[in-house]
């Protein structure tokens, strides 16, 4: 959900064996501007780095719960407390 929210794409969006998960997993962290949707962060904004950098910390979360087997999956409470970091990394900016 977190992908498609960052992303405004839809997993059946791409054709073949190519995915959703597969297409920001590529393109993280370095090119992450270009998977996420452009509504979300303007390029005006002085604290865009950082901003870029927080999105692609929210994006690796959400593919570590993407993962295919339960057991390689990141589990819940951890997710919580790696989003909480998140968060104070982005009130540090």
């Amino acid at each position: 959900m977190l992908l498609e929210t960052f992303t405004r794409r839809k997993p059946n969006d791409f054709g073949g064996d190519r995915s959703l998960k597969q297409w920001v997993s590529h393109s993280l962290p370095e090119t992450v501007m270009d998977v996420l949707d452009a509504n979300l962060i303007t390029p005006m904004n002085n604290r865009l780095q950082n901003e870029l950098d927080v999105v692609a910390s929210i994006m690796k979360v959400a593919l570590d719960c993407c993962a295919e087997s339960p057991e390689g999956r990141t589990n819940m409470k951890d997710v919580v407390r790696m989003l909480q970091k998140i968060i104070i990394q982005l009130l540090a900016c």
